[in-house]
């Protein structure tokens, strides 16, 4: 299992240094799966999909304004 994850990080470090619009984007999907799998473990019912809707300012029609904050 290390040598997989060590090959991984090996090419990725031969992509350096990334484009800022490659790390904007996976910085926008690791707080998205971030903010959803801590408020999943919280007991909020939001789907990804509606996690990223609400993330963008929008709110998700019969979810309760607790789900939202």
């Amino acid at each position: 299992m290390f040598e997989t994850i060590d090959a991984l990080k090996a090419q990725l470090d031969a992509l350096r240094p990334l484009p800022k619009n490659s790390v904007q984007s996976l910085h926008e999907a690791m707080m998205l799966e971030w903010t959803y799998h801590s408020n999943a473990i919280e007991g909020n019912t939001l789907t990804l999909k509606e996690t990223k809707v609400v993330l963008e300012g929008i709110t998700v029609g019969g979810k309760s304004i607790r789900e939202h904050f």
